[in-house]
């Protein structure tokens, strides 16, 4: 069996308090959203949503980026959406979020997807999308 690719495409990391400062500023309810693959060092305001995205790259030194295929574009597909992050190889693929306060707890989600950024149509899990 070959391994499963796992694809790392969104993750919002949100703390209370603005406690949370990983190279990027909470807002103003004390949330950091990464755009986890988005390439540059450049931040952005989702148009739908209006939540700020930050790049991942300060937070993780593996993986690769890659942009979903065009198939899975729509007018309606949110910019967080457009790319991801592969964790194909590796032994420890992790995001390092600086400044956690002992004690408190924190809130963490991540969003998966394929997008069959590889052309290979060979979703983990045997399952398209």
């Amino acid at each position: 069996m070959a391994p499963t690719r796992w694809l790392l495409l969104i993750c919002l990391a949100g703390a209370a308090g603005g406690v949370l400062q990983a190279r990027a500023q909470p807002d103003s309810n004390g949330f950091i959203s990464i755009d986890c693959g988005l390439r540059g060092k450049t931040s952005y305001l989702e148009d739908t949503t209006k939540i700020p995205y930050t790049p991942d790259a300060g937070f993780t030194d593996t993986g690769t980026n890659h942009n979903i295929s065009a198939e899975y574009l729509t007018p309606s597909t949110g910019r967080s959406w457009h790319n991801l992050r592969s964790f194909a190889t590796g032994p420890r693929n992790c995001y390092t979020l600086l400044s956690l306060t002992s004690g408190l707890k924190y809130l963490v989600r991540a969003r998966f997807m394929y997008g069959n950024y590889d052309g290979l149509d060979r979703p983990p899990g045997g399952r398209k999308g």
